[in-house]
């Protein structure tokens, strides 16, 4: 499933701004890093699980240098949150989520179609 963020750019980091733009629930998983005044950018996935390809699709729409980035999403998949590491962005994510990208696309594909 391909889910495509919301980009925000020069967003505050304070705890009241996060919470406007990040919304109540990724709001109440934000905690206010004291070394940063703003993000670059922030991207903000809707409810779902974020794959690697996802979080990689996403950061080449960025330019690069790009400075502090938060990426926040309801699950993020093992491949999605090493990606999001390797390139120093900070992650938000309502619940932790220990599945691969792998695993995720077999335990959907066997799924039979609504109709």
């Amino acid at each position: 499933m391909g889910l495509k963020p919301a980009f925000m750019r020069d967003v505050p980091a304070d705890v009241p701004s996060m919470r406007k733009v990040l919304g109540p629930k990724l709001g109440k998983q934000y905690a206010a890093n004291p070394n940063l005044a703003r993000y670059a950018f922030v991207l903000k996935f809707p409810d779902g699980v974020v794959t690697g390809r996802a979080v990689a699709h996403a950061l080449g729409k960025i330019p690069t240098p790009r400075g502090p980035t938060l990426l926040a999403g309801q699950h993020f998949t093992v491949e999605a949150m090493g990606l999001a590491k390797a390139a120093g962005c900070e992650v938000i994510a309502v619940h932790e989520f220990f599945w691969t990208d792998a695993a995720y696309a077999d335990r959907f594909s066997d799924r039979p179609l609504k109709r």
